[in-house]
């Protein structure tokens, strides 16, 4: 797609009226759009919009806007977590874990992809139902999808050692009757998440290696992002500065409670 029909996107998905929702974030929002541009200029196989905070107006109208500019688009069932390894405890409560994953899907309504490749569409699939992670669908780097999936993995691991040693726990209906009453347990600061704001210009977070790096896979990603936000559009570009500059004093604020 060349740049006149890229900026002719943008446009469309910068005057769109939705009602918000959950989605609150301004700098979530450009950065939405902004991998929907790549996507049609082929910087990234595809986008995947309201995994996170989610307004469901906003999936609709961006799915509108998608398809009168002859992008593709899909729904799925909200992605399901990938695991590279299985976790370190009783194998039936990981499994009853899934299950619960799988049910609450059913619930949680859909997200909507947005690529131009129909040859994506079994990855994507695949990806949505969890049998491989995003990173080759989405385009970003494998080794923070990874480090991403691993912090998941490790949290499980400390609620299942928290139900044993705060809780007593020892067998599988205990572990199932905490889990269901959302026992509270202690997280170690080690398997906490670690979000590295470093990279304003990607939707990921990158991994600790990625994100030491100004050449890593994450920080190249990121600049060809801001080249491509400030080639097709210089005061989007700015917008972006804008909203990164609010977002980081919200989270001081934030940190500060």
């Amino acid at each position: 797609m060349k740049d006149a029909a890229l900026r002719s996107l943008l446009r469309d998905l910068q005057d769109l009226q939705f009602d918000r929702e959950g989605k609150e974030s301004d700098l979530e929002i450009l950065l939405d759009y902004l991998e929907i541009v790549a996507v049609a200029a082929r910087e990234k196989p595809s986008h995947l919009q309201g995994q996170g905070m989610r307004s469901r107006s906003l999936l609709q109208a961006i799915q509108r806007v998608a398809e009168a500019h002859g992008l593709l688009v899909m729904q799925t069932g909200v992605v399901i977590p990938h695991f590279h390894r299985a976790p370190h405890y009783d194998a039936r409560f990981f499994d009853w874990e899934r299950e619960l994953e799988r049910q609450a899907r059913t619930r949680e309504g859909q997200v909507l992809w947005v690529y131009r490749d129909a040859d994506l569409e079994p990855a994507i699939r695949a990806a949505a139902e969890g049998e491989t992670d995003v990173a080759d669908v989405l385009g970003y780097p494998a080794c923070c999808v990874r480090e991403y999936n691993e912090t998941g993995i490790r949290i499980s691991e400390a609620l299942f050692r928290g139900y044993q040693t705060e809780y007593g726990a020892k067998d599988l209906d205990d572990f199932i009757r905490l889990a269901k009453e959302h026992a509270k347990v202690t997280i170690p600061p080690a398997d906490r998440p670690r979000v590295r704001h470093v990279f304003p210009y990607v939707q990921f977070s990158p991994c600790r290696d990625c994100a030491e790096s100004s050449t890593s896979p994450a920080a190249e990603l990121n600049w060809a992002m801001k080249r491509l936000a400030t080639r097709v559009s210089p005061a989007f570009q700015r917008a972006l500065e804008k909203a990164v500059k609010a977002e980081i004093a919200f989270r001081k604020q934030q940190s500060r409670r």
